[in-house]
């Protein structure tokens, strides 16, 4: 079963036709965006996407500076835009690896973008990383699934009900108490009658 469903993941693949964001980033906020790639999405039971990036990336990296932050955004066809940020040095310390989360969706829309580099902090080390740049840039991208919405309370008390229903048919809600307990509201009426009763047969004597 196992293989047939990776049989059929990779029919859809080959399929299936990509869906292309647009990949922009600048390294300042008074900038203007500029081309940074292509990502390209293939909707299967799970979004798979994979980044291209242009050639002269590397070089556009060379604008980092350690100050500031460096801000990147996804468009679609229809210029739909998801825009995130970090800090220049995460990216210099880390040697240009970096990891685009993509929280989608349910029907596989990006609906945000992240960027995080594996070491979260600025270690203190960016002298040396600006005077020893790494030579690629390395991206791992992440597809972050929508959540499940929580259940109704109506269907949680649903099957509460059932549960109770369950016990007492195998047995296990049967109540304990003793005797009296159980049925004092039938015992005290009648203690109360006899004791009248009986006060009564005393007077009449």
């Amino acid at each position: 079963m196992g293989i047939l469903a990776v049989v059929f993941n990779l029919m859809q693949l080959v399929c299936a036709s990509p869906t292309e964001y647009a990949v922009e980033h600048k390294f300042s906020p008074e900038s203007q965006f500029s081309s940074r790639g292509t990502l390209k999405c293939f909707p299967s039971t799970k979004l798979q996407c994979s980044m291209y990036d242009d050639t002269n990336l590397l070089k556009s990296f060379e604008s980092l500076t350690g100050e500031g932050f460096y801000y990147l955004r996804v468009c679609s066809e229809d210029k739909k835009c998801v825009q995130t940020f970090i800090k220049q040095c995460l990216l210099l310390e880390n040697n240009y690896q970096e990891v685009l989360e993509i929280n989608t969706l349910p029907n596989q829309e990006i609906m945000s973008v992240s960027l995080l580099t594996p070491v979260p902090t600025c270690n203190g080390t960016l002298a040396k990383s600006l005077s020893k740049r790494s030579v690629s840039v390395k991206t791992r991208i992440e597809i972050v699934d929508p959540l499940t919405p929580p259940e109704p309370e109506t269907s949680l008390y649903v099957k509460k009900v059932e549960e109770e229903k369950k016990k007492k048919l195998k047995g296990e809600g049967e109540d304990n108490r003793s005797f009296f307990a159980k049925y004092w509201m039938y015992i005290v009426p009648v203690l109360l009658l006899v004791m009248l009763n009986s006060q009564g047969e005393q007077g009449g004597e």
